[in-house]
């Protein structure tokens, strides 16, 4: 597993490779990204390498807010 990321007013079109990440967050925002990770897992097992990615936000999905994306180590490139 890797994990990449961008600062918020960030001007690089690629992410960066990160060592670390830390999440701020509440338990209700905890199992919905646990529920979201747990979707994505499953979705991966039954659509194999033609799943890509999913996006999940925080603050229902609001553009400006936190953007996390799963990618399919595994999906045809």
């Amino acid at each position: 597993m890797k994990i990449y990321g961008y600062t918020k007013n960030t001007l690089r079109k690629n992410p960066s490779e990160l060592s670390e990440a830390t999440l701020s967050a509440n338990p209700v925002e905890l199992r919905e990204l646990a529920d979201f990770l747990e979707k994505c897992a499953t979705e991966i097992e039954q659509q194999g390498s033609n799943w890509e990615h999913e996006h999940f936000r925080s603050d229902d999905n609001n553009l400006d807010t936190l953007s996390l994306i799963i990618f399919n180590s595994g999906a045809e490139q």
